[in-house]
């Protein structure tokens, strides 16, 4: 099958080290993302969020933060007058970075922001909207360290609810040290996924995990998932027939080094597959990471999922049109309801500075957009928050 083509790539951002977590196409057939910069005068970050109109022009860019203070955004998402964020905020009442929530409005206003405290570094890390405009938050407290962390190894998972006004309604533990994302089900609770080390067979490694709760937020089950070695999970999507999508990277299944994992549960929580891909340039693996962020579900009953492939070592192959090893790709993978790859492909095509997938949203018109860590969208500086818009997908129509 053909893989679609990148339709435009655009950079946004401050020119500080700019570095996007998540985004979506927003209601008016735009796109936001958001994630954190390198502040102004100093080495800590500010909270980012910046919104594009449909043809890839910057609306309106956003900065919250503390001078010299930790502030980062990892979630938003879109609510009926303008947009909830969430990450980790400084608070200046107890002197530390706390779970953060802020409202702003379809011009990038802040309406309200609410820190949360609990004990030691907090943040919010994933958020999900109810019917009746409350948010549903995951992330972690009571971690050792201030700033964004990829995945919290000494800390406290929570779920918790806030009304639409940012007011706490409750707040739970979770058995995990963090919450990554989370979604709510058809049945009123929730699913959160995150990575969590356990030990089999004689030693520690890092599984994916699977936390499902009532409607109050009180865990119901707790399922973790992998192979041999470690699993870093970053993303999940529900499916239709009401199971779990999964997205990380794998040292386990046969890989010689990270590759893509893909993994489906279903609905009682067991284990359905699990598929691995990665060297899509043909270098090779002992070398390349290829590193999976966001994996969607597709209409057509599949997935698609996005991340990034280079390598990080002393070592350059070339020969790739897509160029040499040590240049980072936005790396696309499609398969069917079973795993089976469809297509792959890496963006940009030709060979231009690291580009790396860290988030991938549906758009309405059968294509994806995709949030890389760019250093080669203009503004010319390192790390940019790249929008990349991909074509409709014609493999997914016309299933």
């Amino acid at each position: 099958s053909q893989a679609p083509e990148m339709e435009w790539h655009a950079g946004f951002g401050t020119d500080r080290g700019d570095h996007v977590h998540e985004g979506w196409q927003t209601s008016d057939g735009g796109f936001i993302g958001i994630g954190e910069n390198v502040e102004h005068h100093g080495k800590k970050s500010n909270l980012l969020v910046v919104k594009t109109d449909s043809n890839a022009n910057q609306e309106w860019i956003k900065e919250i933060g503390t001078r010299k203070q930790w502030d980062f955004g990892i979630c938003v998402r879109e609510i009926k007058d303008g947009f909830i964020v969430g990450g980790g905020i400084y608070n200046p009442i107890s002197d530390k970075q706390e779970r953060g929530l802020a409202k702003l409005d379809f011009h990038g206003h802040t309406i309200w922001q609410k820190n949360y405290p609990g004990s030691g570094a907090g943040a919010v890390r994933g958020i999900d909207i109810d019917e009746y405009g409350n948010v549903i938050a995951t992330g972690y407290v009571n971690a050792n360290r201030e700033g964004y962390i990829f995945i919290v190894e000494e800390g406290e998972g929570f779920i918790m609810k806030t009304n639409p006004d940012g007011n706490l309604i409750w707040d739970k533990r979770l058995s995990t040290p963090q919450g990554t994302k989370v979604w709510i089900e058809k049945n009123g609770g929730f699913a959160i996924a995150s990575t969590k080390w356990v030990y089999h067979n004689g030693r520690n490694n890092q599984d994916v995990l699977l936390i499902r709760t009532d409607p109050s937020g009180n865990e119901i089950s707790v399922r973790n998932y992998g192979g041999e070695n470690n699993e870093h999970c970053y993303d999940f999507d529900l499916t239709p027939d009401g199971g779990y999508i999964f997205a990380g990277h794998t040292l386990s299944y046969g890989a010689i080094n990270w590759d893509y994992l893909l993994m489906k549960v279903d609905s009682a929580g067991k284990e359905e597959w699990v598929r691995t891909f990665g060297q899509p340039r043909g270098y090779d693996p002992k070398w390349i990471h290829d590193e999976s962020y966001g994996v969607r579900s597709t209409p057509d009953g599949g997935f698609i999922i996005a991340g990034g492939s280079g390598d990080e070592f002393a070592y350059s192959q070339d020969g790739h049109p897509a160029g040499p090893s040590d240049e980072w790709k936005a790396y696309l993978v499609k398969t069917d309801a079973h795993g089976n790859l469809l297509w792959e492909a890496v963006y940009p095509p030709g060979s231009m500075a690291n580009n790396a997938a860290e988030f991938i949203a549906l758009t309405r018109d059968g294509g994806y957009i995709i949030f890389t860590d760019t250093d080669s969208e203009s503004p010319p500086a390192m790390n940019n928050f790249g929008f990349m818009k991909i074509e409709p997908d014609t493999v997914s129509q016309s299933n």
